[in-house]
């Protein structure tokens, strides 16, 4: 982590200046306020409330005869997507970067998305921009910029797979539950669309009364929020194979329960539980994501005891997994060169 700091300390003027680990002035990152655990009560809540629903003799008995090879592959190719994440991160920040390697990039991204397991309301991309800057000494708004691009990407990669595999599977004839579930992925499509277009708007007529620290942070946001026209290539290259990898981590899911089904219904059984996710009121759409899944299995036609099964395996590999896995990297963070804010000051403390 040495080269990290260093490379920190010597950050190219992407607006960071000489404010190397944090942004000075800016008060404490905090996660943990009321609105994080009524959150996590209403989680519980809602997940106790679905436990309660479920036929644990017949939900044993599929566990049992499932494949856990396929179970173990599926599981692969969803974690996989994280490194290559990583690097799509990194590339959408060009040269602030530095010599700062992909897997670092992977690590953070991991991390990230682990916290945004356990608060509400996509938290977790703020304490990404949070953890780039102690880390890797990019500015938080530049780190931010970067991420909301992103989330545009997949917001409408995500919706435009859902609406044209459920055309396709329902011939013509979506039902009600899903076209609401697609207007709540073009409603987040567009509300990632409109902060972006705003931002473009607020650079180029910021009001003069602005100070001259927040003009600045719109700068720095703007600079990453559009990746270079070398970096497209790459990036939409990184994004399919993330895209792709998540459908093969479904599909050996449900091939491990003895389900198989189209590529099409492959792609809308990818895609729609993902909008649910961005239900805000609990971390990640805890509970949204668990019945839209249910529900999307129910569409096509698989039983309800397999249904239930293949939920409950999904959740534990891709939520409370994840949380686990989360909390050990934390634990073991600095082995990794991963550093919290105070950490990294006692590492280096001209960088405050």
């Amino acid at each position: 982590m040495a080269e990290t700091a260093s490379h920190a300390k010597n950050s190219p003027a992407d607006g960071a200046g000489p404010e190397l680990a944090i942004d000075s002035g800016l008060p404490p990152l905090s996660l943990w306020r009321w609105q994080t655990f009524l959150s996590l009560a209403l989680t519980a809540a809602l997940l106790a409330f679905l436990a309660a629903q479920i036929h644990f003799e017949s939900l044993w008995q599929d566990l049992a005869q499932c494949n856990l090879t396929y179970v173990m592959l599926g599981l692969l190719a969803h974690y996989a997507t994280y490194p290559v994440r990583g690097l799509r991160w990194r590339r959408t920040l060009g040269g602030r970067t530095g010599k700062i390697p992909g897997r670092t990039f992977g690590m953070i991204v991991f991390f990230y998305n682990a916290v945004d397991n356990v608060v509400p309301a996509k938290l977790g991309d703020i304490y990404a921009a949070h953890m780039a800057r102690i880390n890797f000494g990019i500015r938080r708004s530049s780190a931010l910029g970067s991420i909301v691009f992103l989330r545009l990407i997949d917001a409408w990669i995500v919706f435009l797979l859902a609406v044209v595999s459920s055309w396709f599977v329902f011939s013509h004839h979506i039902p009600d539950n899903v076209v609401w579930g697609l207007g709540a992925g073009l409603l987040l499509a567009l509300v990632v669309t409109g902060a972006l277009v705003f931002m473009v708007l607020l650079r180029h007529s910021t009001p003069g009364w602005v100070p001259q620290r927040i003009a600045e942070m719109i700068e720095a946001f703007h600079g990453t929020m559009w990746p270079a026209r070398k970096d497209w290539v790459p990036v939409l290259a990184f994004t399919v194979i993330i895209w792709s990898l998540e459908t093969v981590w479904i599909y050996y899911l449900i091939a491990a329960f003895g389900v198989q089904l189209s590529i099409l219904e492959l792609v809308f059984l990818t895609q729609i539980p993902l909008l649910a996710s961005a239900f805000p009121l609990t971390p990640s759409g805890a509970g949204a994501v668990e019945i839209t899944l249910f529900g999307c299995l129910q569409l096509l036609s698989v039983p309800a005891s397999l249904a239930t099964s293949i939920t409950v395996v999904n959740r534990l590999i891709d939520y409370w997994l994840h949380i686990v896995l989360g909390a050990l990297m934390w634990a073991f963070r600095q082995p990794l060169g991963i550093h919290t804010l105070r950490e990294r000051v006692a590492l280096d403390p001209e960088a405050d």
